[in-house]
């Protein structure tokens, strides 16, 4: 099941004897909302009026639901929409590949893994990557999500006595991410 922060939610306070009707109510509601949206789902997914661009995106947007239960609250919707904007048929290059399954994965991991609370901007190298970067003030972070399914990372960060430290890493497991970065308190730029 996925969590979706819709923000209508019945407010009034339940009344002896009222509580079971206006639960059943809401679900009754819900079930008619859900129901219509995945019909609508099936019928546009299906569609063979989408671009081979636009059944990516959808794709992409399917798995980014699927673990948006894992994510902090309403970081999926605003992950979908960096998505669609980034797949643009006005934005994207016809000769840029598709941002592949297996880095796509390496994206999601690396979202879990390190419990970020800041969603990182996007973007993509037109080979399949999926680039996601995170700045605060000097401190910048960027991880390159592989077609291999690894990532790679390159940073910069104020130390406290206002030098700036530079570091590259080779490709590493996305669940290595934290522990790679721990010298350098990742939490400026995950905890947000």
């Amino acid at each position: 099941m996925t969590y979706v922060d819709t923000g209508i939610l019945p407010r009034g306070t339940l009344e002896p004897g009222r509580a079971y009707d206006n639960i059943n109510h809401f679900f009754g509601q819900l079930g008619q909302v859900v129901g219509a949206s995945r019909g609508e789902a099936q019928d546009s997914r299906s569609s063979p009026d989408l671009t081979p661009l636009e059944k990516h995106l959808r794709f992409v947007q399917d798995a980014i639901s699927k673990v948006s239960m894992h994510l902090p609250r309403g970081f999926a919707v605003g992950l979908n929409r960096q998505f669609a904007n980034m797949m643009d048929e006005d934005a994207w290059e016809d000769d840029d590949d598709l941002v592949s399954p297996d880095a796509l994965t390496a994206f999601i991991d690396t979202l879990r893994h390190t419990r970020t609370k800041r969603r990182p901007g996007i973007g993509t190298n037109g080979r399949g990557s999926v680039t996601a970067s995170w700045s605060v003030g000097d401190n910048r972070l960027i991880i390159e999500c592989l077609p291999s399914g690894k990532v790679s990372m390159v940073l910069s960060r104020r130390l406290d006595d206002g030098e700036i430290e530079r570091a590259a890493f080779d490709p590493t497991r996305p669940e290595r991410v934290r522990d790679v970065l721990a010298p350098f308190n990742p939490e400026v730029w995950f905890d947000g």
